[in-house]
């Protein structure tokens, strides 16, 4: 009787897992972005925000869906960073829809994840972007 039930919570647990947005068994960083674009990469800062752009106000392609988490106990700000490197790298100027959170990771019980969309502004980039919270990174 004691086995059955440990091994219905052991199913169930995947299950549970199932539903979760990013894997729970990484065991290294992941970046889950496709890692070719027709943009050259570069060092400059990345805009960063929560909001989308309104196309009317901004005239930008998407470049790609960046995805991140980290195997182990961290911050926001880890998060932030790792989506910044990955614009620069697929030629980005922003990131735009932001979202991090923390989940079951590798070996920690809350580790830092996140997500957005890469973009690239076409024509003049903008240095100030009034009405939108974000942060250059």
């Amino acid at each position: 009787m004691r086995k059955s039930i440990w091994a219905i919570v052991f199913v169930l647990s995947f299950f549970i897992m199932g539903c979760s947005a990013h894997n729970p068994f990484i065991v290294k960083n992941t970046y889950n972005t496709a890692t070719e674009s027709s943009y050259s990469s570069h060092t400059n800062k990345v805009y960063l925000t929560k909001e989308t752009l309104s196309t009317k106000d901004y005239k930008y392609e998407v470049v790609s869906r960046i995805d991140v988490g980290k195997v182990w106990y961290g911050n926001s700000k880890d998060v932030y960073e790792s989506m910044a490197a990955m614009a620069r790298k697929l030629g980005a100027d922003a990131v735009i829809e932001v979202n991090a959170w923390y989940q079951p990771s590798g070996f920690s019980w809350a580790a830092p994840h996140g997500s957005g969309t890469a973009i690239k502004f076409t024509g003049k980039i903008p240095t100030d972007f009034p009405g939108i919270e974000g942060k250059w990174r």
